[in-house]
């Protein structure tokens, strides 16, 4: 909704804000969902997780040399880029070809993004994304691609038991009153999708009693959202020694890295287990964690590659293609985020499975002898006094490790944390170990749990 908009919101009653995010909700409920393109897609996307590589292959391989000749004949940046390089669609036939790309970084996106955009192509929706550097940018994506998203999200839920149309709560950044405002209630209903918008701003010890009887009222099949709102829910009710009256079929968390520990505590809670799913404003790729918890690429929407880093840990840099938006398409699209490869997959640069996705290459922490180190979460493993945790590089040999605690944290349990963190980067960083009350959010609500400050 647009500012106009939420001001209107924010001063109406709390009856006729559920109708307006009813009504937002139908409208959104049209555009995603509607139409024999719609139906078409999500078929396709069924029959897609039963493909053999060989399938998966041919159709990507196709689609490839399609959307190259269609960047070589009708968009300005690459038909530039295509005629420096002596690039022809008929040499991209193959996925492996893919190298032949060059690759596109985010900043010569947004210093060009008009150069991306089909010439007199009006865009089924426009998706804008400040991003890491705050720089806005307007992403122009075609109904194929919108639809197919929206698709991959729904087949996810599907093959985690949750059909379309189940009750659903929602824990993520939307603001459904001023955070100032702390009069219940915190949850609003959007009845287009069975959903209800949950604030993760308003939930603390006081209010965490509305939150429990309003989910035993409500019993969502599913728990979505970030998964520090998620573990902050789950918190509560461990730190209060009460369980749910409810079992959810699935909690399905997104936007951020779900560290080991977040899953334990919310898997631990609901008796439920923790499906993770990545995807980009972009609508380059889509990962879902299957029952074993590995994520699977959907090859629809985009070929992935897994390119290594000599000084990043375990983890390589994740480059996207799309397959379907050619509105404006991205070719070779370093997503700034890295992952792990599934070891028993094949070699190459090209993956269609990862292990683990671990976040930004800025949100590392960086050793004095050059080494950067992502997932840090294990640290903090067998430690039952962390609600919260978040490390912070303020210094190039000092890192301070914040911690939201409850009564159960010793001094004792510090050290192990200190030695822990020591152990995994390096014994020349020197550690400070704090709690406190709250760790803040960013201003779309999300949670880093790894960052620099440079």
């Amino acid at each position: 909704m647009k500012s106009f908009a939420e001001a209107i919101y924010y001063r109406s009653p709390t009856l006729l804000q559920n109708l307006l995010v009813s009504a937002y909700g139908y409208k959104l409920y049209h555009k995603r969902y509607s139409g024999s393109l719609y139906r078409d897609i999500m078929e396709k996307v069924r029959v897609s997780r039963s493909w053999s590589s060989e399938e998966t292959e041919a159709y990507q391989s196709e689609r490839l040399h399609e959307m190259v000749k269609h960047c070589r004949l009708n968009i300005p940046y690459y038909q530039q880029q295509f005629a420096e390089h002596g690039i022809h669609e008929n040499d991209i036939t193959a996925t492996e070809h893919i190298k032949r790309l060059p690759i596109l970084q985010k900043q010569t996106l947004k210093e060009h993004s008009r150069l991306f955009r089909q010439p007199g192509t009006k865009p089924f929706m426009l998706q804008h994304t400040s991003g890491s550097t705050g720089t806005p940018l307007a992403l122009m994506v075609n109904e194929e691609t919108y639809k197919l998203a929206m698709a991959l999200l729904v087949e996810h839920e599907e093959s985690h038991g949750v059909p379309f149309g189940a009750k659903r709560a929602t824990f993520a950044g939307r603001m459904v009153q001023p955070a100032t405002n702390m009069t219940p209630p915190f949850a609003r209903m959007n009845r287009a999708e069975n959903q209800k918008l949950f604030s993760s701003y308003h939930l603390n010890s006081q209010t965490f009693s509305w939150y429990r009887a309003e989910l035993d009222r409500f019993k969502p099949a599913e728990l979505i959202g970030y998964p520090s709102a998620i573990c902050d829910l789950a918190t509560h009710y461990k730190n209060t020694g009460v369980s749910p009256a409810f079992r959810p079929t699935a909690i399905i968390t997104n936007s951020e890295t779900l560290l080991e520990w977040q899953r334990a505590i919310i898997e631990g809670v609901f008796d439920c287990k923790v499906s993770d799913y990545y995807g980009t404003a972009e609508y380059v790729l889509f990962a879902g964690q299957d029952k074993s918890g590995v994520y699977r690429l959907n090859p629809l929407i985009g070929i992935t590659e897994l390119l290594s880093q000599p000084d990043v840990s375990e983890a390589g840099k994740l480059i996207a293609t799309t397959l379907t938006n050619t509105t404006m398409p991205l070719l070779r699209y370093d997503l700034g985020d890295t992952a792990e490869r599934q070891s028993d997959f094949k070699s190459g640069s090209t993956v269609h499975q990862l292990k683990a996705i671990y976040g930004r290459v800025d949100d590392y922490i960086e050793t004095p002898d050059g080494r950067k180190i992502g997932r840090i979460d294990h640290i903090f493993k067998a430690l039952n006094g962390v609600s919260e945790a978040q490390v912070t590089q303020d210094a190039p040999d000092h890192c301070t490790i914040t911690i939201v605690a409850n009564s159960t944290l010793s001094e004792i349990d510090k050290e192990i944390i200190k030695n822990n963190f020591l152990n995994r980067t390096s014994a020349k960083l020197r550690v400070t170990v704090e709690t406190v009350s709250a760790i803040p959010r960013g201003p779309n609500g999300k949670f880093k749990s790894v960052q620099r400050i440079k």
